[in-house]
């Protein structure tokens, strides 16, 4: 939600986009809090998965498919739960790098727009983890 808003903003109303520039450390704050989020997404995954499989084998859990048929539990399932799905490192970084990129198009936008200078520019690319390219700063 966060790369879709800040998407916005690369071509929206300047007047839109003035108007976000007055929360530009809300939106930047917001891009660090997901990138912290997606990074430790490995660890928070793998305690589900341990924290899951040790009650299952604890307490004996069984989940049973549904059967289509008789709409009940199904005669051909041996009752393992299945593990939580984990997200690819793929998507991931995907994602991540889309995060990036949407809040480095707000930034450049808002230079070209006069409402950063160069080392506003550079800071605020540096807190992000991004580099400048010069192309990107045509005004």
């Amino acid at each position: 939600m966060i790369t879709d808003q800040l998407r916005r903003f690369k071509s929206g109303y300047a007047h839109h986009v003035v108007g976000q520039f007055a929360n530009i450390d809300f939106w930047l704050n917001e891009v660090l809090e997901a990138q912290k989020t997606i990074d430790q997404y490995n660890s928070r995954f793998n305690n589900i998965r341990d924290i899951q499989k040790n009650w299952i084998n604890s307490h004996g859990t069984k989940v049973y498919d549904y059967c289509p048929h008789c709409g009940g539990k199904c005669e051909l399932s041996n009752g393992t739960p299945s593990p939580p799905n984990r997200i690819s490192s793929s998507d991931m970084n995907e994602t991540r790098r889309n995060l990036v990129n949407s809040a480095y198009y707000f930034l450049t936008r808002c230079y070209r727009m006069g409402l950063l200078n160069d080392d506003e520019l550079k800071q605020k690319c540096d807190l992000i983890g991004t580099s400048i390219d010069p192309n990107d700063l045509k005004k």
